[in-house]
């Protein structure tokens, strides 16, 4: 098999960009909850926001999800890629080598997809499993990646910020189960990017109202966050908007 870089570039994005930089967020999400995912945008609507949608196990969705995922899409949501099977990328690499890797994970998920009018141009690292030999293979797949952080570091700490300096990026788990979870801590690091002129980057996995498990965040979370950038005049963002900010920079 030959391997060629399919990198997509910004002239295909179907995204606006603004060259004034502004403070705010990107929220993202990751796994298949369709069904939640769609609920919740209906709750947030009024705060006019955005968010990505980084989808696992595309093929296992039944037909009225992926009517959801569309209508995600056509509102201004991004829908991005989760992996195939859901792997833990530097292991599963590292055991059976970049060629298994985008086989098994990556290319039947992108086929699919695109097959389905949602080809997708950012991946969020399931697990967060990543390395340098895994972010070099899949940015000539991807235009951006997200990997993972954690800890309640004071916010000038914080490595959940996008900076215009990398198209690997690093997001703050806010599900319930997450140690560092806590709504005046998230809103404290808002609160800095504010400040500082930052974009802050956080990952979610299931919208619930009250959560009673793992890889579950509460309604509540998503509207005060929602709220603060509504109220603090910042923005929300999508995942490829934040690419489009880097190859600007210049």
């Amino acid at each position: 098999m030959v391997l060629s870089s399919c990198r997509k570039y910004e002239e295909e994005l179907e995204i606006p960009f603004t060259e004034n930089s502004q403070a705010g967020v990107a929220i993202t999400f990751d796994d298949n909850y369709i069904d939640q995912w769609y609920a919740v945008d209906q709750i947030l609507k009024p705060y006019n926001w955005k968010a990505t949608f980084f989808v696992s196990q595309f093929n296992s969705l039944s037909y009225k999800e992926l009517n959801k995922l569309k209508s995600l899409k056509k509102q201004g949501n991004e829908i991005g890629g989760h992996g195939w099977i859901h792997l833990k990328a530097a292991p599963f690499e590292k055991k059976n080598g970049e060629i298994n890797y985008l086989d098994d994970e990556i290319f039947p998920m992108l086929k699919s997809m695109r097959e389905k009018s949602l080809a997708v141009h950012s991946f969020a690292y399931p697990y967060g499993s990543r390395d340098a030999i895994t972010d070099t293979i899949l940015l000539h797949e991807f235009n951006i990646i997200r990997g993972t952080t954690y800890g309640s570091e004071p916010p000038e700490e914080q490595k959940c910020y996008f900076d215009n300096s990398s198209r690997v990026l690093f997001g703050l788990g806010i599900d319930n189960s997450y140690a560092q979870y806590s709504i005046p801590y998230f809103l404290s690091l808002l609160d800095y990017a504010k400040k500082n002129n930052k974009i802050v980057i956080f990952y979610a996995h299931k919208p619930v109202v009250k959560a009673n498990g793992k890889y579950e965040t509460e309604y509540k979370t998503l509207i005060e966050i929602c709220r603060y950038i509504k109220e603090n005049n910042m923005k929300f963002y999508t995942v490829s908007e934040l690419y489009l900010k880097e190859i600007n920079k210049d």
